[in-house]
């Protein structure tokens, strides 16, 4: 059974002009393989180079040796290498007894050291393809403080000369992500574009029902087709972007304090006259009382609580039994680190 699949047409997000453009969607659809391709493109006609960058060493060592498989046929007169971190690209010369030099068209870098790349100078490099920048569940974890990670090390490739792009590439697994809490970037069914950040950021979420249906005319689509794993597989739906336990706060709400939490700050409130209900709001209150649960986070105006502490463990009980509200569903998947040791 035959099928022409739509892969993603990159030419209508970088149009927008953006530096951080995200592309989130089904499985498949071609980030990977249009961003790479784009990259080798606008190298052999500028010389511009890229960094293909991962998390974690250890993403970054399986994808390398696979990294340009896929472009074999798109650039036959080519032939490609990565040496280490540096990933090089040479015509292919027609005697067979005669090879060209290898030039440097890109590196890869795990984002868990690029603190240790600080003293490298980036100057050709124009496009950063941060592949898989959401986290599959019960893969490796976030780095700490990543946002700001990301950052500096954006910091260090552009060196404030507003020449360097990034394409943060990831299928639609979980709203709960660095990037999307930081910048308050939240999908929406009915928008598959976001602009923020006065256009620095550029959000796209194409819809992927074209690609689907290209999808379940081969043999394993038709397999899956009408499954959970089939929205898993080739959906663009987020599974923890629903509105379950979201509602406003009550009038009768007393404020108690403000978290502040690895997905972010939250004011939380108790309802007394409704069976001791919990409100949980990124909204805050102009005076607050800050709470944090890691010693890293203190500071002057800051007060350390233990997961032991009266509230929190009332409220952890008023969460499981279906009395803990939420004003969005970025609150709830973040808050519901603090139900863990």
């Amino acid at each position: 059974m035959a099928s022409k699949l739509k892969y993603y047409d990159f030419n209508s997000l970088l149009s927008k002009n953006g530096v951080y453009n995200f592309l989130v969607g089904a499985r498949g659809l071609g980030k990977t393989y249009g961003a790479k391709k784009f990259a080798i493109k606008k190298f052999l006609k500028t010389g511009e180079q890229f960094i293909y960058l991962r998390r974690y060493d250890t993403e970054l060592r399986g994808a390398k040796q696979a990294l340009f498989n896929d472009l074999v046929d798109e650039f036959p007169d080519y032939e490609f290498m990565c040496h280490g971190d540096l990933l090089k690209i040479r015509k292919i010369d027609p005697d067979p007894t005669k090879h060209n030099k290898w030039e440097i068209c890109g590196y890869a870098v795990p984002l868990s050291k690029a603190q240790q790349k600080k003293s490298i100078s980036y100057h050709k490099v124009t496009l950063i393809i941060f592949d898989e920048f959401i986290i599959e569940r019960g893969a490796v974890r976030y780095l700490f403080d990543e946002a700001r990670v990301f950052n500096d090390f954006y910091s260090t490739v552009d060196r404030y000369k507003d020449k360097t792009r990034v394409m943060f590439l990831a299928n639609s697994i979980s709203i709960m992500n660095p990037y999307f809490l930081e910048y308050d970037i939240r999908p929406k069914p009915d928008t598959p574009w976001i602009r923020s950040h006065k256009n620095f950021i550029i959000a796209h979420f194409p819809d992927s029902d074209a690609f689907a249906q290209g999808v379940y005319q081969t043999r394993f689509g038709a397999f899956i087709k009408g499954t959970e794993y089939a929205e898993y597989a080739v959906g663009s739906f987020f599974s923890d972007n629903s509105d379950v336990m979201l509602k406003k706060k009550s009038e009768d709400a007393e404020y108690v304090a403000t978290l502040i939490t690895d997905g972010g700050a939250f004011s939380i409130w108790i309802d007394f006259s409704d069976v001791r209900t919990f409100y949980i709001q990124e909204k805050r209150p102009k005076e607050e009382v800050v709470w944090v649960m890691r010693p890293e986070l203190m500071t002057e105006d800051r007060t350390l609580v233990s997961f032991q502490n009266p509230i929190l463990a009332r409220m952890r009980t008023a969460y499981a039994n279906g009395n803990a509200w939420f004003d969005s569903a970025q609150s709830r998947n973040a808050f519901a680190g603090i139900y863990k040791r």
